[in-house]
Order: C-alpha cells, then structure tokens, then sequence
C-alpha cells in the first residue's frame, strides 16, 4: 500500500508553496497510473500539499513532451514530472519516439530552466515496464519523485 510506503525526506525549505506538474501517458494507464501515484506519494511525505501537485494526461508518450512544453511555457510550476511507457516492438518507430521524447523533454528543461524528471521507459518487452511501474518498491515513481526534490533544492543551494 502506498500509504505505508517509506520515502527520503528530503530538507527543502517551504515545500508547502512548491507547484509540481505531472505530465501522464494515458497508453498503458494502469502502469503510468502507478508511477503517478507513487510519485504523488512522494511529494506528500515530503510536506508537499496534494493540492500543488496537478496531474495532465497525453494520449501517449510522444504528446508528452509538447505537454510538458507548454507547462513549462506557464511559469507556473516548479517542477515537472513526465511519464510514459514505450514498448518495442518489430518497427524503427520505438526508437524514433523514445529518442525525441528524450531530446524534447531535455530541451525544456534546460530552455526554460526548470526541473524534467524524465520516466520515460523505454522496455523491450511489456514484464519489464510491469517489473519497474507496478505497486511496489521498485515503482519508479519514488526515484521520478526523489530525483525532482533533490534537483530543487539543489538549485535553490546555487540559487
């Protein structure tokens, strides 16, 4: 159960007024689904009100980065967190999409100078997005949770 779910504190100061945006892949829901929450539950042990944490959905990973894009235009957030899942299959279009999701998502991150936690997993098959995105330990909504706290108060040391 997530609630029970033992998290890094991380020492930010005022986490309370941080806005996190996650953006989710609506293909393989159930999987992102999780990533998602794990990843709320992560903001929330960390003092993060549920209310400064709004999720957007992309119909699948490539719309995630023109999501991401534009939220990251609004100024409005802190952070943003994109998740997807992209399964290869017999065709070069696995590729193409995991590629330039990746180097769009960099993009924004360094154009606009605001956190991308990129979860993005590109798997061979449909057990290894199972084995990294299903309601555990291993769920890589902690690490996408974790990784943004960290790179915030990071910034906020050079700031």
């Amino acid at each position: 159960m997530i609630k029970d779910l033992v998290v890094e504190k991380i020492d930010l100061k005022k986490p309370a007024k941080l806005r996190i945006a996650i953006v989710q892949s609506t293909y393989h829901a159930e999987l992102n689904g999780n990533m998602t929450n794990y990843c709320r539950e992560v903001f929330i042990q960390n003092d993060i009100p549920e209310d400064r944490v709004e999720v957007y959905y992309a119909v699948g990973t490539w719309e995630v980065a023109l999501i991401t894009e534009a939220l990251a235009k609004t100024k409005r957030f802190d952070a943003i967190v994109a998740f997807g899942i992209i399964i290869k299959g017999d065709t070069y279009h696995f590729d193409l999409i995991a590629d330039e999701t990746a180097r769009a998502l960099m993009n924004t991150m360094i154009n606009y100078q605001i956190p991308v936690a990129f979860e993005i997993l590109a798997v061979y098959h449909y057990d290894q997005a199972v084995a990294r995105a299903s309601n555990n330990e291993y769920n890589k909504g902690i690490e996408a949770g974790n990784a943004t706290l960290k790179t915030l108060k990071t910034l906020r040391e050079i700031a």
